[in-house]
C-alpha cells in the first residue's frame, strides 16, 4: 500500500515540476529520477515522503539550480 502511495506522490511531483519549469512530463520524469531529491524520497529514514508535493518540487528546483 505504501508503494502505491508513493508512486502517486511521484507522478504528483512530476506534473509539478513539468508544469512549473514549462516543460514535457518525459523531461520531468528524467530529472526527477537523475536527481538526489528522488534519492532521498525513497529512503524512509528521511522522512521526505511526509513532505508536501510542493516542497519536494521546490528542492529538486533548487537542486537543479545548484546542477547549472
Amino acid at each position: 500500500m505504501l508503494d502505491f502511495l508513493l508512486w502517486n506522490k511521484i507522478a504528483r511531483i512530476i506534473a509539478q515540476l513539468a508544469y512549473t519549469l514549462h516543460i514535457s512530463t518525459d523531461h520531468a520524469l528524467q530529472i526527477f529520477y537523475d536527481s538526489d531529491v528522488c534519492r532521498m524520497l525513497h529512503d524512509k529514514e528521511l522522512g521526505l515522503h511526509l513532505m508536501s508535493d510542493t516542497y519536494i518540487v521546490n528542492d529538486l528546483i533548487e537542486e537543479l539550480g545548484g546542477k547549472q
